[in-house]
């Protein structure tokens, strides 16, 4: 490993030259019911040990170690052991794991490994160690997994179900395509929301020592005491360099309350430095090639009801100019931006839920995400209160949404309410009648929609000689009307 490499990785690797011991340490803090412990994660380069011959044309390796936790000088935790290799057939790479539980407080942490067989083969480092159980919402050291399955075996690589190696050096090699970030996010239940947003950022380091956001994707999670992250990225179209990935924790506002950061280096010779995961379609699209002509619109048409401005616009006009290759990239852009890594995901859940909204409010005049209520659910998602009337006094049949946690620089302050009602009384052809929701609907005439002149004997809200105040006596004559209750302030 270069200068540059072992400078990117301060503190955190210990490497040499080929001829001597070449060794990867990485120490990592991690808490459980309240108790910190340090795994540490070694790997030996088997090139670079010492190596004896046993029975059978095999050969193994071993190397010392040497590890201590001392405070203001003071050595608190001492360990000593040999590692030794499996037995191979010629030199092979071999890889060790340990756990010390320690009490809150910084620590010096000292290594030092040696060579089992060449003396003076060795190396050593120092680092810093701070053990601080959270109290709140806190995320631990983060972990790059070179190797990563379900396991039932019970091995010091074994954890949560599964066997996991750490990544060498966090070097990724060009043979490699793909690794795992695991991390433990303690306390996201005192969120006062039930789910938090987890943020998996990627940032190029620059010449200079500076960051550039390079992609991102945000997740929703479940807030619990203790949410195991593992989280697969593929890296085959990741251009060569030095990058950051960052964790963040970010409350229903958006807010971070907590983030992590870990350096790796790619060695990928193959994709030049200025390609970007959006700009490879090819295999990452596959999902969208695969889709008929009439799946592609059909997928297209339902994610019109979520799209806005140059967007919707921009998909329109291929719409009218029958461009199938120009709907199949904005299809796939769409989904790249919402996860870089693995844009299939996004979109296969969003065509669960196409065809969930188009069974739910399937019409005799088009699909179920076409009509008013299925874009609204498109766009919105699952009200918090849905209220259906079909025998009010004097009212068209009706239903209320209201919806109480939507983003309010999006559709304004809460609750959120959207009235539908049946105009001409036939099937589910449920009409937007009015909203408070920003970009929505507002209809200032909906009480005269709604109890229309022929369903209200009496009364003629068509004839302007009817002033408001008597409009208003003959609404509120109806206290017990639901849509009143919940709009007559709208």
């Amino acid at each position: 490993m270069n200068s540059k490499l072992l400078a990117f990785f301060l503190l955190f690797y210990v490497s040499t030259s080929l001829s001597a011991l070449d060794v990867s340490v990485y120490p990592a803090t991690f808490y459980e019911e309240g108790q910190g412990y340090v795994e540490m994660h070694y790997f030996f380069s088997g090139a670079s040990i010492g190596w004896q011959s046993v029975d059978d044309s095999l050969m193994t390796a071993s190397a010392k170690v040497l590890i201590s936790f001392s405070q203001e000088d003071v050595v608190v935790k001492y360990d000593k052991y040999v590692v030794h290799s499996p037995k191979f057939y010629s030199a092979g790479d071999f890889r060790d794991i340990q756990r010390y539980s320690l009490k809150p407080g910084k620590y010096t942490l000292s290594i030092k490994v040696e060579d089992g067989s060449r003396k003076g083969n060795e190396v050593s480092f120092t680092t810093t160690v701070d053990i601080a159980p959270p109290k709140n919402i806190a995320i631990s050291d983060i972990v790059l997994l070179s190797e990563h399955r379900p396991s039932k075996t019970d091995t010091p690589y074994d954890k949560y179900g599964f066997y996991m190696e750490a990544m060498p050096f966090n070097y990724l090699s060009k043979d490699a395509s793909n690794f795992v970030v695991y991390a433990e996010v303690y306390n996201a239940d005192q969120l006062t929301n039930e789910s938090y947003s987890l943020r998996l950022q990627f940032e190029t380091v620059l010449g200079d020592g500076t960051m550039k956001p390079y992609q991102g994707v945000s997740k929703k999670r479940k807030g619990v005491a203790k949410d195991i992250i593992f989280r697969k990225v593929d890296a085959k179209y990741m251009p060569s360099g030095d990058y950051n990935v960052v964790l963040e924790v970010r409350d229903e506002a958006g807010a971070v309350v907590a983030s992590k950061s870990v350096g790796f280096h790619r060695d990928n010779p193959r994709i030049k430095k200025t390609t970007t995961l959006a700009d490879l379609s090819k295999g990452k699209g596959d999902f969208i090639e695969k889709l008929s002509p009439k799946e592609l619109d059909y997928y297209l048409t339902a994610l019109q009801a979520t799209l806005e401005g140059r967007q919707l616009s921009t998909l329109q006009a291929y719409f009218k100019s029958h461009n199938t290759e120009g709907k199949k990239q904005f299809l796939y852009s769409h989904f790249v931006k919402e996860d870089p890594i693995h844009p299939e995901e996004p979109f296969y859940a969003f065509a669960t839920l196409a065809r969930k909204v188009d069974k739910m409010f399937y019409s005799a005049f088009g699909a179920g995400f076409e009509t008013d209520r299925g874009q609204i659910f498109m766009r919105y998602g699952l009200p918090n209160d849905q209220i259906r009337v079909e025998d009010e006094q004097f009212a068209l049949p009706y239903e209320i949404w209201v919806y109480e946690e939507l983003p309010v620089e999006k559709v304004g302050s809460g609750p959120i309410k959207f009235l539908f009602y049946n105009r001409d009384q036939s099937g589910e052809n449920f009409i937007l009648l009015h909203s408070n929701a920003r970009g929505e609907r507002r209809n200032p005439r909906w009480k005269r929609e709604l109890f229309r002149n022929d369903t209200m004997p009496g009364f003629d809200f068509g004839d302007d000689r009817m002033r408001d105040n008597e409009i208003e006596d003959a609404f509120n004559a109806h206290p017990n009307s639901m849509a009143i209750r919940y709009f007559q302030d709208l």
